[in-house]
């Protein structure tokens, strides 16, 4: 049945990063319950409205270019959908976000986030999704004592410092030698046109370099650039174990898509990704939080200064001892590997598409009803 509302949609659908991935499935997942959605940019006017239906604007663009005051001459509810990595969002946020009706985030990190920064609106926790039909597990050879196969370690990143390349690398070629069956591939890209193939290779080496290793170390394979949906679900095809000691995730979508694949996940135990991971699925890496400057200065990745060095912002340094235990750990057990990989698969499948447009369908619905009653703010 028809919904009584129509969605505006305003934020990137189309880039293939994160942003862009939730805000499609948010959308498409909407549509496929029936509720009429169109999509509009920043400044584009709105079309397709009718005088039956409740205006709703759903805004996924960064919340401090909200302009609240010019979107209520046009929509009767404002609900801004937003994610964050550190222990609280940018100040310059949070007058747009009160000024809105509701928020959704998608975990209960991000949930805390806001209310540590005085978010006072209601806001709903709509987590992410993954399809479990397309990234799938495969049948792969293990090592063993009869095989030449080797451990696959793989990880999936954009780089930037708050993905922490600097201590996956450190502790990859730290606890491995060429003398171990083992190999890492990691697929990032950068985000500016010069931050291309040649010049992240030249970061990572550098950084090798700096680091004095004396040992010869174990292989790292480098992909770079956008890759299609099926070659990343052959990329996590090859893997035995996803890894990636992030400083800060709102959801981390590859753990999710590497979850789905039947990979055990290495991760900081800490972040949006928590909602989903833990001991049976993961290989949880201890930390310390911490304010994002500290670390910024030994940067290889792009840091992102402006918007993760105000000051009261915290997130989660991983403990290299701790992350090199869980990358042998993983590395000696293959048995374990596929144990905790069958149980990702299986946390995975509960984490759907349909599931994220029923709950922001939900959290639409129930904004509209307490907009209705006055009861917008706590």
């Amino acid at each position: 049945m028809p919904s009584s509302y129509q969605i505006t949609w305003k934020g990137p659908v189309k880039p293939a990063s994160g942003i862009g991935i939730a805000g499609r499935e948010y959308v498409r997942a909407l549509r496929r319950l029936g509720v009429r959605v169109t999509v509009g940019g920043k400044g584009n006017p709105i079309t397709g409205k009718s005088p039956n239906r409740r205006r709703v604007l759903v805004y996924h663009y960064s919340p401090g270019t909200l302009n609240v005051r010019k979107e209520r001459k046009h929509f009767e509810t404002i609900i801004v959908n937003t994610v964050w990595e550190t222990t609280r969002i940018p100040r310059r946020w949070v007058g747009p976000v009160n000024a809105a009706d509701a928020v959704c985030v998608p975990s209960s990190h991000n949930q805390r986030a806001l209310r540590n920064s005085g978010v006072r609106i209601p806001i709903y926790v709509v987590p992410h999704g993954v399809h479990a039909g397309v990234f799938r597990p495969a049948k792969k050879a293990w090592p063993s004592k009869a095989s030449k196969t080797k451990f696959t370690f793989v990880s999936v990143f954009g780089f930037q410092h708050r993905k922490n390349p600097e201590a996956l690398l450190r502790a990859y070629w730290e606890e491995f030698s060429d003398a171990d069956n083992v190999r890492l591939i990691i697929k990032t890209n950068g985000y500016a046109p010069y931050e291309n193939r040649g010049w992240i290779l030249s970061r990572i080496r550098a950084y090798k370099a700096r680091l004095g290793l004396r040992k010869r170390t174990a292989p790292v394979r480098i992909v770079t650039g956008r890759l299609s949906t099926g070659a990343m679900r052959h990329l996590y095809a090859k893997g035995h174990a996803f890894v990636l000691p992030t400083r800060g995730e709102g959801v981390g979508l590859p753990f999710l898509e590497a979850m789905a694949a039947g990979l055990p996940v290495i991760a900081t135990g800490w972040g949006g990704h928590m909602d989903f991971l833990n001991k049976g699925n993961a290989f949880l890496v201890g930390y310390r939080l911490q304010p994002p400057a500290m670390s910024m200065h030994r940067a290889i990745s792009r840091p992102f200064r402006h918007l993760f060095a105000e000051s009261g912002q915290l997130w989660a340094e991983a403990d290299i001892g701790s992350l090199r235990r869980q990358m042998r750990l993983a590395y000696r057990n293959p048995r374990l590997c596929r144990r905790k990989g069958m149980r990702a698969r299986r946390d995975a499948l509960r984490q759907s598409w349909k599931r994220a447009g029923l709950l922001m369908k939900k959290a639409v619905e129930t904004t509209i009803r307490m907009r209705k009653k006055g009861r917008t703010h706590l």
